[in-house]
């Protein structure tokens, strides 16, 4: 089996706008209008009980790989005190982040960031970040994420009719 590309590159920024106007000049690349990762059942390091993340998050239309800048939110994985910039390699569309997870601990690799849904399924983790000098991977699964545009209204729909940061007709 080949091994997957890396989908995107997170950064983590203290004002998402201004980011998102620098990186824009920097690189010419276009952004997505921001929109919030938010759930009630995120685990981390802060609080090992799911509890609510509400992460603004910005997209670059172009890649593999695309460019995703967060900004500050929580106390745990997003919070300022992780300082601005480079935050993880992200690998998509995972079919079985369960089997992941108990594959790399083998390898002695934690995790610190895991979104839950239904049947307590994860849907996103983060690897612990001191495991892999310093950087994070992030595996998302092939289900739904629970992203709204920033005023919470619904947000686009891929093909596959699951949530995207582009309408159809610009991704």
């Amino acid at each position: 089996m080949a091994a997957p590309l890396i989908d995107h590159i997170g950064i983590l920024v203290a004002d998402l706008e201004d980011a998102i106007s620098r990186w824009s000049a920097a690189t010419g690349y276009t952004f997505s209008e921001i929109h919030r990762y938010r759930t009630d059942r995120y685990v981390d390091s802060s609080n090992p009980e799911p509890h609510h993340h509400d992460a603004r998050i910005s997209f670059s239309k172009e890649g593999p790989p695309y460019i995703e800048l967060m900004e500050f939110h929580g106390q745990g994985t997003h919070s300022a005190a992780q300082g601005e910039g480079f935050h993880h390699l992200a690998f998509v569309d995972q079919p079985d982040l369960e089997q992941r997870m108990a594959d790399l601990a083998e390898q002695s690799i934690g995790h610190d960031g895991l979104v839950l849904g239904e049947n307590d399924r994860v849907l996103l983790w983060f690897t612990e970040k001191k495991d892999l000098n310093g950087i994070r991977i992030e595996y998302v699964s092939q289900d739904a994420q629970p992203i709204v545009k920033d005023d919470g209204t619904p947000p686009y729909r891929d093909e596959r009719g699951k949530p995207s940061l582009w309408p159809l007709d610009l991704a």
